[in-house]
Formats: C-alpha cells, sequence, structure tokens
C-alpha cells in the first residue's frame, strides 16, 4: 500500500465507509499525491472502446455510462483524451481562446445546475449579479453553494456521504478526490478534458500525473492556482550593481563577488560597514528567504534519476552545495548578525532602508516605493524613477546551471458527480462549456473574477472597469471605487462576491494599467504611475520567463509519515550548525546518516514507492 497523509486518514477512511454503504461502487483509490504513469490511461482501465466514441463525436462520448440524450450532442472534432498534448510546463504568455469552440453544447437547451466552492467569510448576496450574467449567458439556473474555506473538505465530503451532491464540487487537494474518485462516484476527467479546450493549454503533463489514480482513472480537472509560487524570485540592487560596475549575477563567482561588495564596498555612500548582501529572515526556525537560493543548486524535489533510482537532495550534493553556498556568505560577513533570528516582517526595515543587496520575495517594487514617497519629493520624477528601478529582477538563476523554483502547482480540483449526469450528456457538457469560458482567456473570465466587469453590472449603469488581455496574453484589471461590489451594493465587501474567482481567477499573469486622469492635487501622479507600472511589469515578465524546475513534487507525499514528526527541526538545527561553522562539511556523509536514521529512510522509500523506482545506494 502506498503511503498516505495520516491526518486526514480517518476523515478519508470515515467517509469512504459511509459512501459504500450508500451504494458507491468500488475502485481502486490512489493513496499518495502522484503516481508515474507509463502506459497511457486508455491501457490501464480498458477504455479503449469509450475513447473510440470521444474521438468520432459519437453520443456515447462523454460521461461513462451516462450515454447521451436530452440536449447532449458531440462535435465531430473532439479530440481523444490521448490525443491531447499536455505541456510541459504553463506558458510565459498565455494563450486566448480565439481557436476555440463549443458547437458540441446545445445552447437552446436550459438546465437547472448547482454548483459548490468555498466562501472567504461573507455571505452570498442574494441578488448575486455574476450568478445571473451566467444564467444569461449560459442558460441555466444556477445555485452556487459555499461553505466556509476551513471547513470545506468535510463539508464537501459529509455531501458525498449522504449522497446529496451538487453538479459540480471543487476539491482542494487531491487526496480527497482520489478517495471520492476510488468510490466510482465521479466522473473520469478523461472524458472531460476534451470538451475544455481552453483549460487544456493550462495543464501540464505533471499536473495530469498528480491527479492521475492507480487505476488510470482522473478524478477532476485542474489547471493553474490562483497564486503559483513561482511569483518569487531574488531581485537585486540595481544602482549598487551601477556602483560596482557588475552586471546581475549569473554564476556563484559573480554571486560571491557582488555578495562581498554589497558588504564591504559601501554601496550607501555613508563610510560605514553597515550593509549586507541578505539575510534569513525566519525566526529563528528556518532559512526562510536564503532558501529560495536552494533550487540554483538543483532541483529540491525528489525525482527519479537517469539509473532508474530516487535522486534525494540531501544525498546528491544539491542540499549540500546549498549550505557551502549560505556558509560562504556567513563566513565573509555578508550576513547580519541577526541573520537568523529577525522575523520577516521586522527584517522589512533592512532593504527598505537601502542596507541589502538583495532581497528573496515577490515583487516588492510598490512597497519600497511607498516607504520613500511623501509630499515632499512627490513632484520630483527624477527621483521617482530612481525608486522603482532600484530593484531588478533577473529572468536567468545567478548560478550557473541552476533554476528557478518549480512553477505550475495544482490549482482548484473540479469534478462532477456521476449519479447527476447519467443519461443526460448535455447537462455535464453545458457544466464543462461554463467551466472552459471561465479559464484565463476565456470569454466568460473577466465577468467572473474580481467582482465582475462592466457587462455584470450593465443594468445598474457601470462602465468604469477596464479589462483586456494585453498582446502579450497578460491581463489588465483597473477597477473604480464605484465599482458596486466594492462599493457594497452587493454584500458587504467585495469578499462577498470572491468565490466566483475560485472557477478561473489567477495572479499569474498581471499587467498594470495607468488610468490617465489628471489629478490637479498632484499633477505628476499619472507619470509616476506610468513609472511604476513600467517597472512592476518588466519584474513580473522576468520572473514568469525564468527558467523552473518542473514541479515533481506534485508526484508525491511526504507529510505525516509515521517516525518523520521531528525531522524538519532536526535538520533545520544541523543545517545552521553547517552554516555557522560548528558542523565541518568534513562529516556530511555522517549527519546524511543521521538524516536517514532519524526519519529520512522512510520518506525516501515511501517516495520511491510512489514513484515507482529503486532506492538510491545506502537505503535498504
Amino acid at each position: 500500500m502506498k503511503n498516505k497523509t495520516v491526518k486526514l486518514m480517518a476523515v478519508f477512511m470515515a467517509v469512504a465507509m459511509a459512501m459504500t454503504a450508500c451504494g458507491g461502487s468500488g475502485g481502486d483509490s490512489k493513496e499518495s499525491s502522484g503516481d508515474n504513469q507509463e502506459k497511457s490511461s486508455a491501457e490501464e482501465s480498458g477504455k479503449e472502446e469509450e475513447s473510440s466514441a470521444e474521438e468520432t463525436g459519437s453520443e456515447d462520448a462523454g460521461s461513462g455510462d451516462a450515454g447521451a440524450d436530452e440536449g447532449g450532442s458531440a462535435a465531430a472534432n473532439i479530440p481523444a483524451f490521448e490525443d491531447i498534448e499536455f505541456a510541459d510546463a504553463l506558458p510565459v504568455n498565455p494563450p486566448m481562446a480565439d481557436d476555440v469552440n463549443y458547437d458540441y453544447d446545445d445552447m437552446s437547451v436550459h438546465y437547472d445546475l448547482v454548483f459548490q466552492t468555498y466562501s472567504y467569510g461573507e455571505v452570498m448576496p442574494e441578488n448575486d449579479p455574476i450568478k445571473k450574467w451566467l444564467e444569461e449567458r449560459f442558460n441555466v439556473t444556477l445555485t452556487l453553494i459555499t461553505s466556509a474555506q476551513q471547513d470545506y473538505e468535510t463539508t464537501m465530503s459529509t455531501m458525498f456521504a449522504g449522497g446529496d451532491t451538487p453538479d459540480l464540487v471543487m476539491f482542494t487537494k487531491p487526496d480527497t478526490a482520489f478517495v471520492i474518485g476510488g468510490q466510482g462516484l465521479l466522473v473520469d476527467a478523461r472524458e472531460m478534458y476534451p470538451y475544455m479546450p481552453q483549460t487544456c493549454k493550462f495543464v501540464t503533463k505533471t499536473m495530469i500525473k498528480a491527479t492521475t489514480m492507480d487505476n488510470g482513472e482522473i478524478p477532476a480537472v485542474t489547471k493553474y492556482s490562483i497564486q503559483d509560487s513561482d511569483g518569487w524570485n531574488v531581485s537585486f540592487r540595481q544602482d549598487w550593481l551601477d556602483k560596482f560596475e557588475m552586471s546581475i549575477p549569473t554564476t556563484q563567482e559573480e554571486l560571491l563577488a557582488y555578495a562581498h561588495a554589497c558588504t564591504y564596498d559601501d554601496p550607501d555612500g555613508n563610510g560605514v560597514d553597515d550593509t549586507y548582501f541578505i539575510l534569513g529572515a525566519g525566526s529563528g526556525k528556518s532559512l526562510q528567504m536564503l532558501n529560495g537560493f536552494a533550487p540554483f543548486f538543483g532541483n529540491p524535489a525528489y525525482t527519479v534519476g537517469d539509473d532508474g533510482k530516487l535522486s534525494v537532495p540531501m544525498m546528491n550534493g544539491s542540499t549540500e552545495n546549498f549550505l557551502k553556498f549560505v556558509n560562504a556568505l556567513y563566513t565573509d560577513g555578508c550576513l547580519p548578525s541577526d541573520w537568523y533570528t529577525i522575523q520577516w516582517e521586522e527584517a522589512k526595515s533592512y532593504w527598505l532602508n537601502d542596507r541589502l543587496g538583495a532581497v528573496h520575495a515577490p515583487n516588492m517594487i510598490g512597497e519600497y516605493c511607498s516607504h520613500f514617497i511623501n509630499d515632499e519629493n512627490k513632484s520630483d520624477l527624477e527621483y521617482f524613477e530612481k525608486l522603482v528601478n532600484t530593484w531588478v529582477y533577473s529572468d536567468k538563476a545567478p548560478v550557473e546551471g541552476g533554476k528557478g523554483s518549480a512553477g505550475g502547482s495544482l490549482g482548484m480540483l473540479w469534478s462532477i458527480p456521476k449519479k447527476n449526469v447519467e443519461g443526460d450528456q448535455g447537462k455535464m457538457l453545458r457544466i464543462l462549456h461554463m467551466l472552459d469560458e471561465m479559464c484565463y482567456g476565456g470569454e466568460a473570465y473577466f465577468n467572473t473574477v474580481q467582482g465582475g466587469g462592466n457587462e455584470v453590472y450593465a443594468a445598474d449603469g457601470y462602465d468604469q472597469d477596464v479589462r483586456f488581455f494585453n498582446e502579450d496574453g497578460w491581463q489588465v484589471i483597473s477597477k473604480t471605487s464605484e465599482h458596486p461590489s466594492d462599493a457594497g451594493q452587493y454584500g458587504a465587501s467585495g469578499l462577498a462576491l470572491a468565490p466566483w474567482q475560485n472557477f478561473g481567477f489567477t495572479t499569474k499573469w498581471m499587467a498594470n494599467y495607468v488610468r490617465e486622469e489628471e489629478d490637479p492635487d498632484d499633477p505628476t501622479k499619472v507619470e509616476r504611475d506610468k513609472l511604476s507600472a513600467e517597472a512592476n511589469d518588466k519584474a513580473n515578465a522576468a520572473m514568469a520567463a525564468m527558467d523552473r524546475w518542473p514541479a515533481d513534487a506534485l508526484l508525491y507525499s511526504t507529510a505525516g509519515l509515521e517516525g518523520t514528526e521531528m525531522l524538519t527541526e532536526f535538520v533545520n538545527a544541523e543545517q545552521y550548525k553547517f552554516i555557522v561553522g560548528e558542523r565541518s562539511f568534513d562529516e556530511w556523509d555522517a549527519f546524511v546518516q543521521e538524516w536517514l536514521d532519524q526519519g529520512g529512510a522512510t520518506i525516501v522509500r515511501s517516495v520511491a514507492e510512489q514513484l515507482g523506482c529503486e532506492l538510491p545506494d545506502g537505503v535498504e
């Protein structure tokens, strides 16, 4: 048996037993967060006949044994799941939906639909303007059920146990979908993706593997997340680079030379050695910001090596080389005395007051500028231009051969309960049509995110939003203070309508927009906004374009394994010792053995089993 997250085990088992008692059909549930599928999903689950039906567009394609009637029609150009070319990574410049159509959906047929997602702490308004817009656009009567985010998984699982399920449900983690899908209660996503051409552009091969069960079935469709981890990167001081006559580092030697200069070459010109390269800001518990450099020394995830054995960061040199780099910074005095103990918010006093030469964080240009701009210097455009260009992000790793941290984490997982579409393929197709249009680049995207756009509020006479995709595919969303959702017209705040963003929103590709209304009290505001927008867009584009490791960590789970509860605390403590010289790197092999003995071996064996590969040398 593969390992499963222990803290979820009791809940899932109870739900699975309850669903079985309610008549759920049996099936193989995937018990980890990934499995390396080497055969096509059609071959593994014996679905050749269904795949053929999908490829020819016959009425039997779509909802498994549900068949097709009552308004369902499949277009002849619907591909088989096996013919869909999923990408290796999410796109840098996202594609639009110009080349998609939904001829398979008979829009003359009306459907009553119930969708479920979580809320953001506010009750949905009775006169929900986004719901009304969707109903008119898609010829449906729509009910949206929401529950508190912290209770969502339990609430949704209870619904399945009771047999009363919405037509579309959302999961926030694969484990829950695997348990319920393993009971045969969910439509196989291999029958859903062919009808979601826009969504498929944002699904990677790794995402497919991570959401595939042991029996080859996929219990949910997914795409990008609302906020992805690749929005973080290392930023350098451009003015300090200029003073040192250096370029942005691209090798470890250049990076260490820049770190030394930040500390000893008086970049702020005050004649005092009070500047540093970077710090940790992990509150004495972790390396925090410095961990952002780890991917530059190798893939931080467990992977399958060319020899078919599990490649472990702690054992393949990547973690050791990363810590040697941090040790070099510490030994050279490039870290302040409180680099390890200081908290994140307190650490901002360093970089906001020009005492650090590098920061690993999301785009922070706006925060830096707001710290310095005041009434006295607002009109000084030359000064502001220097501010917005102080911090620069690169699209390349600052160490040769390195890559950025993985992007492409799983987003929301959407599933359709089988019993809700049995005998009515058209109902399933309408749901998929709606989901796909709400995907990034789709025609319903802007009216279901950020409180809804002008079309949603046309009856209210509101038309002040600016929403469009620019030539690179990046989104521009600019609202005014009069936007009805923010003005309290439809709820206590915009959060009342925020659950709709779960269906498609992402912050991954956001561009800035400047409204050119002049302000007589602040005549340079528009020009400052343009300078800020240009600098921020440049930074975001660099982070998006960076070559990053694939999201291999989606394919396995290491959480909750018995005997590993204290392992993270042990590793953090020992890593600190290596950095500050309390342990010599000559002891690295001994440390690795200590790590294996204290729970590392349990993790290694579990991941190797989940990925279906051999154990590394030194682990039995």
